[in-house]
């Protein structure tokens, strides 16, 4: 996740309780090789779930992040935008781009926003469902570029993304501090123009192993 990885756009904005709203990853990529994404939704409580969802364009998926307006109208859109979610239901909300085809990454955060549904007293049918206690959680999207150019450079303990797309990097083997056992692994999320050193792992013996997904292709780097 690119919340623990010091990328922290996609921060918990108000907690859920613990079996509230499952929206799986907290981030999400749309990779350039396509256009539409489908993220799984899930309500594993026994009462049903009011979802309303809204998206906002980060300058920075960074905690120094901002909301900045979007490119063109309808750059991304999404269905559906709210929906009532039965108890122990789940369902597909689907994301597309529609945005500019360049050589930029994009981010959006995605705002869930979940209210509990319960029976209340009707005055005239008798009950009716209502929308009680609620909260919001924030996820991150991640759109690469549409004109993709993967690119790194990996020298002693560092990895440096040269490319304009962020990789998902590894690396595992025998830990740098005995303390910390005989195996150690460490996976992070590397931006564009940033470098990456690895700090768990003894990269200098030779069962050390280093590498990278470039969208959904993996890649042995060491």
């Amino acid at each position: 996740m690119f919340m623990n990885n010091a990328l922290g756009a996609a921060l918990l904005m108000a907690a859920l309780p613990a079996a509230a709203l499952n929206v799986g990853e907290i981030s999400s990529f749309l990779y350039s090789d396509n256009s539409t994404l489908g993220k799984t939704i899930s309500n594993p409580t026994d009462s049903g779930r009011l979802i309303t969802i809204h998206l906002d364009r980060l300058s920075s998926p960074l905690a120094d992040g901002q909301p900045i307006p979007m490119e063109t109208p309808g750059e991304v859109l999404l269905t559906p935008a709210s929906l009532l979610l039965p108890a122990h239901a789940s369902e597909v909300v689907r994301f597309f781009y529609r945005g500019p085809v360049d050589d930029r990454e994009r981010y959006y955060r995605i705002v869930w926003f979940d209210q509990a549904l319960s029976d209340a007293p009707g005055q005239a049918s008798g009950r009716r469902a209502v929308a009680t206690a609620s909260a919001r959680i924030g996820t991150l999207l991640v759109i690469a570029p549409r004109r993709i150019a993967y690119g790194y450079q990996f020298a002693g303990q560092t990895l440096t993304n040269t490319g304009n797309a962020t990789l998902r990097i590894v690396a595992w083997g025998p830990c740098a501090h005995p303390a910390e056992g005989s195996a150690c692994k460490e996976h992070y999320f590397l931006m564009p123009a940033r470098s990456r050193r690895f700090t768990r792992v003894n990269l200098a013996d030779s069962q050390a192993r280093v590498a990278l997904w470039q969208g959904e292709q993996f890649v042995s780097v060491k």
